[in-house]
Formats: structure tokens, sequence, C-alpha cells
């Protein structure tokens, strides 16, 4: 149905080939000075491309422009053609920053970053590289076509390779594995000047990359860049050294980050009397260091900016990042608890809290809320898993109640957090028709003004929803819905993840020649993109597919699988099949990735800054990560993870999109819609309370992010679950069971709660 949905298919999709290899080779890490021969082989000097040293203070695409002075002038001379094709990357790399609206010039290379994700990055701890991984992906195939003009397998040199800025290594390092997968080869030799970096030392363990010695320890503090000059400190407007800072962690040229705020530090403290410039600096050295999975570090810091900050909403905030991490990255709520109830009463001790405090109050209750479900998926006690999950409910609803008719910018953006958050609660337990009538309800605004990815997570979600009701059919649909604009956005990021999870459903469905279709097109897609995981468990969708279809494999089927699954393609060889050949793929551990309730904002693949240790998204709502189809199909049709439950049946979808449709709810007006691009800005740049943000430390976007770089990564993760009764096999997958009488009167009826009505 949707595998033909991409019109006109790219030509990777038109390519029969599966088989590939992740790239072995191609970076190599020099930590000492030695021969270049001894090094890589003896025809090595002939092929070599000396690349000077980049400047001082790891500004963006500082490495690259290096890379690009050689680069270039051979590619006018041998390849005009390269240039035409990839004009617009090409430009983007070249292009250095244009004045702002205040005509101020801003220093540095230009790097393609929403300017509200930036902004909005300091204001939490958010990973959000789906937009710029996208960037990436086409900087690195426009150097794969180019380099030929330097040599048929050129070896580049690069000197101070650990003064490169982390954009221009994840583009070069893309680049290696792109060659290396389309059959041509590229070396590069990295020679270190000073040392390791904590990004080096993570890169060394990749597989395509080898290191020649010992990389050197990383140092505790980053390395000073004489002569980095900053403006004074402020926080506020468009081009503020905030901005600037945001825009480094955005990008995650944490480096430059660091180097930003040491240098506005000291600063900052040579002037005097600035504790809350001082404490926000610090606040922005912890977001870098918790970004790099420093975490104990990071809690430290911020417990050192709490030790100097004044202003109570600073302090609040401080408090919420705290409990934030401990929540997220340390897994202990009952710190995090303790750390929110200090930030409640830091706005509680203001005579007359301004719309700051408020929305950060809000904030606070929704980190508690997240707290109290997440003890309530752990819990195996029933009766206490009903009391988190009442208290996580009624949580959301005081915040909720907060900014239901708060005017500004920064309720506008915690409204539309909020809203996402209770369509997530509904499906965590099982009510997913009251969560798909919510969702479109919340969605129509931002739908309505036809921007195309908008649609892209919108139509993924409410596919999940249907998916997990067990509507297979209108699921299909949905997603073929999604595969659609995402073939016209050119995104083939979301295209992967939307074929995989196309393929999945046709499973559920029975449809196993569907199946097949989706689960190839994706592989192929996952191919082109390098992502190892990907691959491997779309194409074991494939060969599940066709194993249980009683299809045949083809010879690229054949071929892919006795790289990744030797075992199965071993049995597929000696003319086994049925319930044998299913068996030979269980054993070799051929596994597909049941759809996430929401589409990934970030992307380890090409970031290259790893993985959470938990995927809390998957855990709140119960979704595994991995699932051997065989025991999936062996389920009957109208699963528990499917099931419509009686709260749904019970008519309390129609009260809870009647509610956020009315103008009084206040959860997403035209009027929001229309400014939220600069206007959240706005708010961030206004003041140092953190009020745009997510709590979503995995990296939900929102509509902030949407809106203003066109691109989005799905609704915000949910912190918060009804109360119903929830026996452990239901917590699983997902779904409520018994009765009804320890839910909360939100629950009941969410409508009232969202009006305002019967509070507590």
């Amino acid at each position: 149905m949707t595998s033909d949905a991409v019109a006109p298919r790219p030509n990777w999709l038109q390519d029969p080939t599966l088989a590939w290899r992740p790239a072995a080779h191609g970076v190599v890490l020099c930590a000492q000075p030695h021969d270049l021969a001894a090094c890589l082989g003896p025809n090595a000097a002939e092929a070599a491309v000396d690349i000077g040293p980049p400047g001082v203070g790891y500004d963006h695409l500082c490495g690259l422009q290096e890379l690009l002075a050689v680069l270039l002038p051979a590619v006018r001379g041998a390849l005009p053609e390269v240039l035409e094709r990839h004009a617009d990357v090409v430009g983007l790399l070249t292009r250095q920053e244009g004045p702002d609206g205040e005509g101020a010039g801003r220093r540095g290379r230009f790097v393609p970053v929403s300017e509200t994700a930036s902004l909005g990055t300091t204001r939490r701890i958010s990973r959000e590289s789906h937009i710029t991984a996208g960037w990436i992906d086409r900087a690195a195939r426009f150097l794969v076509d180019a380099l030929p003009a330097l040599g048929g397998r050129p070896v580049l040199v690069l000197r101070a390779f650990d003064h490169w800025d982390r954009i221009s290594v994840r583009i070069l390092y893309r680049t290696v594995l792109i060659a290396d997968q389309q059959g041509r080869s590229i070396t590069v030799r990295g020679l270190l000047r000073d040392g390791g970096t904590l990004f080096l030392e993570r890169l060394s363990r990749l597989r395509a990359v080898r290191v020649c010695a010992a990389l050197p320890p990383v140092p505790d503090a980053p390395r000073g860049a004489p002569g980095l000059v900053v403006e004074a400190w402020r926080s506020g407007g468009p081009a503020s050294p905030l901005r600037a800072i945001g825009d480094a962690i955005a990008l995650q040229n944490f480096e430059r980050a660091d180097l930003l705020i040491a240098a506005h530090l000291e600063a900052v403290g040579a002037e005097g009397g600035r504790a809350d410039d001082l404490a926000d600096l610090i606040r922005l050295q912890a977001i870098s260091e918790a970004q790099t999975g420093r975490i104990d570090t990071a809690v430290a810091k911020l417990e050192r900016s709490l030790d100097l900050a004044e202003k109570p909403e600073l302090r609040a905030h401080l408090n919420y990042l705290i409990a934030l991490l401990v929540t997220k990255r340390k897994d202990d709520t009952q710190t995090a608890r303790a750390f929110y109830l200090r930030g409640l009463e830091c706005i509680d001790a203001l005579d007359t809290p301004g719309v700051d405090a408020q929305v950060e109050k809000a904030w606070i209750l929704n980190g508690l809320a997240l707290a109290a479900a997440i003890d309530a998926r752990a819990t195996e006690d029933a009766e206490r898993r009903d009391v988190l999950f009442k208290e996580a409910f009624e949580l959301e609803f005081d915040a909720f109640r907060m900014v239901r008719e708060m005017p500004g910018d920064s309720a506008f953006y915690l409204r539309y957090n909020l809203s996402h958050n209770l369509a997530f609660l509904l499906q965590i337990t099982g009510r997913h028709r009251q969560a798909e009538d919510f969702l479109r309800s919340v969605s129509a605004t931002m739908l309505g003004t036809g921007r195309p990815e908008f649609f892209v997570p919108h139509h993924y979600a409410i596919a999940v929803l249907q998916l997990r009701r067990g509507s297979h059919e209108e699921a299909a649909a949905s997603f073929g819905a999604a595969v659609r604009v995402a073939g016209e956005l050119s995104d083939p990021f979301h295209l992967e993840k939307l074929f995989a999870a196309a393929g999945y459903t046709d499973l559920r469905r029975g449809d196993h020649a569907d199946a097949a279709r989706h689960y190839r097109d994706a592989a192929r897609t996952a191919r082109r993109l390098c992502d190892e995981p990907a691959f491997a468990q779309d194409l074991a969708g494939l060969l599940w597919a066709l194993t249980l279809g009683g299809s045949r494999w083809d010879r690229h089927t054949l071929t892919a699988a006795r790289i990744w699954y030797p075992e199965a393609a071993g049995a597929y060889d000696r003319g086994v099949g049925g319930d044998e050949l299913a068996e030979a793929l269980t054993q070799a551990g051929a596994e597909i990735a049941p759809p996430s309730s929401k589409l990934p904002s970030y992307l380890a693949a090409v970031d290259l800054e790893g993985l959470p240790d938990r995927d809390l998204n998957r855990f709140l709502a119960g979704i595994t990560a991995r699932e051997n189809p065989s025991r999936l199909l062996g389920e009957r049709a109208g699963d528990s993870s499917g099931e419509v439950t009686s709260a749904e049946r019970g008519g309390a979808s129609g009260a809870v999109t009647s509610a956020v449709a009315a103008g009084t709810s206040g959860v997403v007006r035209s009027s929001d819609a229309e400014g939220a691009s600069g206007a959240v800005t706005s708010a961030v740049a206004a003041g140092t309370s953190g009020v745009v943000r997510s709590s979503d430390v995995e990296g939900a976007s929102g509509v902030v992010n949407s809106v203003a770089a066109k691109g989005v990564s799905g609704p915000a993760e949910a912190v918060v679950a009804p109360g119903a009764r929830v026996t452990a096999d239901a917590a699983a997958q997902g779904d409520t069971a018994g009765t009804a009488s320890a839910v909360p009167r939100a629950v009941l009826d969410p409508a009232e709660a969202v009006a305002g009505r019967g509070r507590r």
C-alpha cells in the first residue's frame, strides 16, 4: 500500500541491492608523530593530501573550511557538475553568517539551526539532531562526489585534528561511511597536536576508526582559545551571547560552547555583583556537561549555580533541572522529588508570582507527574500503582489549570506541550481512541497552516494509536499518508522509520507481501543511511515477512542475510522452511522494532553522541524495543495491546475533544500558532527562568522547533498516566484493567478538568 507512496521513487529505493558491510576502516587517529608509510602503507604518500590546521576556538565548520580551501578549487577545475548538483549544500558550507535584524553581524560560519531550537536548548537538557542530521548527510554526500577531484583514492592528512569542531568531524566521518558503502575509498588520517578530546575518545571506539597509539587522557577543563573575544554578556536579543551558546549546544558543538561560556564567566566575574548572570552561565555549562554524559559533573555545577542564584524564578528552574537530570539519567525519583519541592518553595515564597514564576511552577508540577508515572510503571504493587497514577494525573491537570487562560508565548508553548502530554497519558493506559480524538483536536490549528512538516509526526502518532488498538487497516493508511509527506520532504531518516512501521503493521494484519515490500524499502533506506541497527532490524523484518508468507528469498535478500544473519541464511540454503526456518531466524537473533509512540528527534548514527541507557518513551508506553515476529503473529487478533477499553466506550473521548476545541480551554489557539515562530524565541531570550523547554531529556521537540526549524520530531513525550487500576501484565502492554473506582474525577471527565471545573 505505502511502498509506492513515494513518487517519484528515489534512486536508492529502485536499487535492488541490499547487501553491504559496515565500514571497518577509513579513519586513523595518530596521537604521536610517525611516518605516513609506516602508518598507512607504502602507497599512501602518493595519494596524500595535506590539510592545514583550523583556527582556535572550535568555531562551527572550522575544520571543514580547511578541507574546502583545498578541495573547491580542484572541483571547479575537474568536476564542475558536482558543484552544480550540490549547489544548495555548497552554498551553506561556504556562507558566512549575515547581519541580524538589528544590523549587528554575528561571528562564525553559518550553520542551519532553528533559532527557537538553539535558544530552547539552553533552557532544557535536550538533543534535537534530526534537522541537523539531514544537513550533515547532504554535506557528506557532496564530499563523496567531490573528493575524487583530489585523486582516485585520496588520503586526507588533517593536521591538528583535535581542534576540528564536532560538526566537521561528523560530516567527515559520515563521508567515509557513505564512500565505503558506495564502493569508493577515502582515508582520513587525523594528526593530533595537543592531545585527545572527549569526542575523539568516543570516536575512537567506532568500527571505522583505528588509533595508532593510545590517545592521551582528556583534560578536565576545555583548552583555552587565545584571542577568543566575546561581547558583553546579555541573555536577550536574537544575536545575544546566549544565542551563540545556544547554537553551539543545539549543534552539539560542545567544545565551542564550553569556550564561549568560560570566556563569559571570566568577563562577568571580573565585573562583580552579577550573581544571577554567573549562575546562568554555570547552568549552561551544566547543560553542556549533561549532553556529553557527565551527569555527576552537571549536577554538581547546577548545585554550584544554586549557591549563587538570587532570583526565585532562576532558583526554581535550577532545582527543576537537577530533578530532571536525576530522574532521567540516574533513575532516582526520590531525590528528584526533593529538588522539585524545593523549586516549588522558591515560587511559593513570592508574594505575587508573575507569569514566569507560574509557568515555572507548572513545569515543576509536570516533573513531579513524570516521577509519579515512572514509579507507577516500575512498581508491582497494584494499590501503590493506583495511588501513583492518580497523583500523576492530578499533577498534570494542576499544571494545565495554571496556564489554561494565561497570556504570553511561554504559556502557549507549555499549553501545547501539556495537551500532547494528555494525549500520551491516555495512550499509555490503553485509551487509544480517546487519545486519537484528543490528538486530532489539539493538532487541528497547526495542521491548518498547511505546512507539510507538521503532517509527518501527526500522521505517525495517529497511526501508532490505531495500531495499538488493533485498527490495522486504519494504521496502514495513516502510515501511508506519513510516507507520502516524508517523501515530498525528501527526508530519508523519517522514511526509514515510516517504512519499518508500515511493515510492522502489515505483519500484524497478516499481509506478508506488503510487509516484505515495506521492510525491503526500509532496509534499502537504512543501507543508504549507513545505519547498522536500523538495517539489521529492517532486514530481519523482511526475512520474517518472506518466511511467514512462504515466499522465496531472492538473491539480494539472501546475500544480505549471509552477512547479517548467517545462521538463518545457512538454514535457507539447506532448504528448510516453515517452522524450521522461523526457528533459525529466532536463533539468529532476527528481531524487529515495534514503532515507538513518537518519531526520534535525534539520530545517534549521525550525531555520534550515543544513546540513553533507557528509552523512557517506550518504557512509559509499554512498547518493547525488540520483538520476535513469530510470537507477535501467534497472538490472536484484538489482543491486549489493541483492546478498546471500557473507558473508551464510555464516551469520554468526545468530552475531551469538545473541551480542547473550545476557545476557553486555551490549548491551542490560531493566534498562538500564527506567532509561534518568533514569539517563543522572544520568550526564551527575555529572561533566565527557563520557561520555554520540554521535560523530555530524550529530545521531544513539540511546536517550537517545528515552527521555526522546518521540521518536527513528533509530540512531546508525556509525563503522566491516568489513575485507573493497572495490572502488572497490562502495565507491560500499556493498557488499563479493572474498575474506575480509583480514577480521579479528571480521568472520568477530562473535559471538566481542562475547563477548570471541579477543582479540588
